[in-house]
């Protein structure tokens, strides 16, 4: 099981942002039955591993060439590059700057995002695979070292780890608490308080198997499970099940925008909505997905071999 874990990770490491949580869609039956999904190849690069966009600006990493390219959303023209070491795979937007994570490294740096200028290294425990934003701190899910790190936007500081039972591969933030995927068939749930330090004991929740995936949104927590074929909806204050989703395939990332729910398959490399109701047909994404964001009413996905930024929505 192990090993499977690593080599998703290893592979094809989607990050995981935090999410909008929104109301569920009021979209007609009649509406919906003729709504679709579209694709449009904002930017190509060898191997995208992570995608942040923010108003007219846009930045992806590369972690094939060890890059950080801002880019116009609109027109997927390069603005502006800088290169990196040791593999970025994570990123967030803080208090106006960027936070990169670096998997071999065992870094998060911060950078400006306008002139790319490198602010400061962090040293993070190791295999840092994910990045969440929560209680004004921004928090690392370290996939080797199986725990859980804040560290202080305003000075950088890293606080003291959390570690993790049942390992640490992505995690989410809302509805007051972090949500940590892990190595076992099992979720974690890390409450956080206003001054940005855990609270209470850990909560363990059983979910599919191999979960990877995670989001928060519409008032769910939601879990893919990738060997299961599976999506897990859990209530937040409850911890229960609400459903389980059964798409099949290797279900690898999620999103919540624009009050549906959109999961991104690994083996057939698409993407679909399944909540509400039934969805919407899967559309090709014509490569491996690694990451799912919110950008509105749309999501934003990267991919690789070939890497690309693609924006989806839905239309009609």
């Amino acid at each position: 099981m192990l090993g499977l874990i690593t080599a998703v990770v290893v592979i094809a490491v989607v990050v995981v942002v935090v999410v909008v949580a929104t109301s569920s869609s009021t979209t007609s039956p009649a509406k919906a039955a003729s709504q679709h999904l579209t694709v449009r190849t904002v930017l190509r690069l060898p191997a995208a591993s992570a995608v942040v966009q923010s108003g007219g600006r846009a930045w992806a990493t590369d972690d094939l060439r060890n890059l950080l390219v801002r880019f116009d959303p609109a027109s997927g023209h390069t603005t502006a590059s800088v290169h990196l070491k040791g593999r970025p795979v994570a990123m967030v937007l803080s208090a106006g700057h960027l936070w990169v994570a670096s998997m071999v490294s065992n870094t998060v740096a911060e950078f400006d995002p306008g002139t790319l200028h490198l602010v400061r290294t962090v040293p993070v425990p190791a295999g840092p695979s994910s990045l969440a934003m929560l209680a004004g701190r921004i928090w690392v899910a370290s996939f080797t070292a199986s725990d859980v790190t804040p560290i202080d936007p305003a000075t950088g500081a890293v606080g003291s780890s959390v570690p993790i039972a049942v390992g640490a591969v992505r995690l989410a933030a809302g509805f007051g608490a972090l949500w940590v995927t892990g190595n076992t068939d099992q979720l974690t749930q890390l409450g956080v308080g206003p001054a940005g330090t855990t609270t209470g004991p850990q909560k363990v929740i059983t979910v599919g198997q191999v979960p990877i995936g995670i989001a928060t949104g519409a008032g769910s927590v939601w879990v893919a499970n990738s060997a299961s074929g599976t999506v897990t909806r859990l209530n937040p204050k409850t911890l229960q099940v609400i459903h389980t989703y059964r798409p099949g395939g290797d279900p690898l990332a999620l999103a919540v925008a624009g009050g549906r729910v959109w999961l991104a398959d690994g083996t057939a490399q698409h993407l679909r909505t399944i909540f509400p109701g039934g969805g919407l047909p899967p559309v090709s994404l014509g490569s491996s997905p690694r990451q799912v964001i919110s950008a509105g009413d749309r999501v934003w996905v990267a991919t690789a071999n070939p890497g690309r930024v693609l924006a989806v929505q839905a239309a009609g």
